[in-house]
């Protein structure tokens, strides 16, 4: 049995809870799944995921890993803030302000920035070497670039990971992997920066682009329903910094997207296609 443990800290609050939905919890569950995402749009098969995290189709065979939370350190009380549905901002909080009836936008219901905790990944026995290294890929781009919770795709639940912090050569794996990345190097000082930034990028690009929420895109849409292919997340390449930068990255459309939402991709073009509103000049 093999186990390794990682400090992580988050950058972003948290909206991730079990069955009480007002109550935030780092749920190790949410993780694996995480795992399990970018262990497929990396381009791992059926079979080799399943060889790896279990399932029940065909022969059922169990998971090789088992994943631990420990050690939570909350982060100062974060107070959600109030959504104007006119700010960009708006394109971050809105899903989670309105979540369950409103009772996600508590302090309570959000894991507060800055809160630490430790994870613990364990093998109960190493795969085969392709496989093994298949994984070791995976796990490392989730350190660096992961999330999980409410809202993952437009940065919420976002983290550094203090002994894997982000490096440029990650996203040099990912090209490698069919992804498209891109990294901002704006200055985000803190929370509602990010929340700004991101929130811009979403409404300007949506709106120069015409993919609005209603129509299937790369951005997602709601009927159908459809995640996003486009990942916005603050790193740190020194988790002792206090400003982020902002990277965003668009999987390979085959891997999670269906037919409709299957077009031109957004992200990786020079110059960039990522733009915020235009400003109104008012008379």
């Amino acid at each position: 049995m093999n186990a390794i443990t990682h400090t992580l800290e988050f950058l972003t609050p948290c909206f991730c809870a079990g069955a009480n939905q007002s109550r935030a919890e780092i749920r190790a569950p949410a993780i694996r799944g995480q795992l399990r995402w970018w262990f497929r749009t990396l381009g791992g098969t059926a079979a080799e995921e399943q060889e790896v995290f279990g399932g029940v189709a065909g022969a059922a065979s169990a998971s090789t890993l088992f994943v631990r939370v420990t050690d939570v350190k909350p982060g100062p009380p974060w107070t959600p803030p109030a959504v104007n549905q006119n700010s960009p901002d708006s394109y971050v909080w809105y899903y989670a302000s309105v979540s369950a009836n409103g009772g996600r936008w508590t302090q309570q219901a959000a894991i507060a920035p800055r809160t630490v905790f430790t994870l613990s990944v364990i093998q109960q026995r190493f795969l085969r070497p392709p496989l093994q290294a298949q994984f070791q890929i995976a796990l490392r781009c989730f350190l660096q670039l992961g999330a999980f919770g409410l809202r993952a795709t437009r940065g919420l639940g976002s983290f550094v990971c203090h002994d894997v912090p982000f490096e440029l050569a990650t996203l040099e794996v990912l090209e490698s992997k069919g992804f498209h990345c891109e990294h901002r190097t704006t200055s985000l000082p803190d929370t509602l920066a990010i929340a700004r930034e991101i929130g811009s990028l979403v409404k300007g690009t949506r709106k120069a682009e015409n993919m609005g929420a209603k129509h299937p895109s790369p951005f997602g849409s709601s009927a159908p329903r459809q995640t996003s292919a486009i990942y916005f997340r603050p790193v740190r390449s020194d988790p002792k910094a206090k400003d982020c930068t902002l990277v965003v990255f668009e999987a390979p459309h085959a891997r999670v997207l269906g037919p409709l939402s299957d077009r031109p991709r957004i992200v990786g073009h020079s110059p960039t296609k990522l733009c915020r509103p235009a400003l109104v000049q008012r008379r």
